[in-house]
């Protein structure tokens, strides 16, 4: 059995440090996942409390989740995508067209010269993203990563090498540098 169907079974036996474990160990992820959905554009307070309220969704729906149908991880990487459209939704029905005219709120457009830092990351695509936010942003070594993310310590080393040449690229790109 695969530590995420036994972290599963415990979840459903009402097991605490069980929901520790996962908060633990998908942090880092859902972060990645809530950053990339929201494009960037949700301030870190309502990144946190989508991530309290998808660990809390976890809790609660623990016994019905399905194994078979993908387990805890994507279990929670489409809560927390729905989090983020709920969120997202409901903030442009609060900012009317006049509130957008006068605040010059748009909706989320690319913008190469305003490209940011995360938003190059983002663009390396999702496991990268995660890469990047473990490693970067929660501090976590390369061991940690690569047990968390199931890969070789070497494979981590390499995908962040090749991730940051592949930044320092897009933003060159995109501030028109050669």
């Amino acid at each position: 059995m695969d530590e995420e169907a036994k972290l599963l079974r415990r979840l459903k036996n009402g097991d605490g440090a069980a929901l520790e474990a996962a908060i633990g160990r998908y942090t880092p992820y859902l972060s990645a996942v809530l950053w990339r959905a929201g494009g960037g554009g949700l301030p870190p307070e309502d990144q946190e409390e989508l991530l309290s309220d998808v660990f809390l969704a976890l809790w609660q729906n623990a016994a019905r989740l399905d194994p078979d149908r993908g387990g805890v991880r994507a279990y929670l990487a489409a809560t927390a995508r729905h989090g983020v459209y709920r969120r997202l939704r409901a903030r442009r029905q609060d900012l009317s067209l006049e509130a957008q005219a006068e605040t010059g709120a748009e909706p989320a457009a690319e913008d190469p010269d305003r490209l940011g830092l995360w938003d190059a990351v983002a663009m390396l695509g999702e496991e990268s993203l995660e890469l990047f936010v473990r490693y970067y942003r929660y501090g976590q070594s390369l061991r940690e990563i690569s047990g968390a993310m199931g890969m070789k310590l070497s494979t981590v080393k390499t995908r962040l090498f090749r991730g940051k040449q592949k930044l320092k690229q897009i933003l060159t790109e995109a501030e028109g540098i050669r």
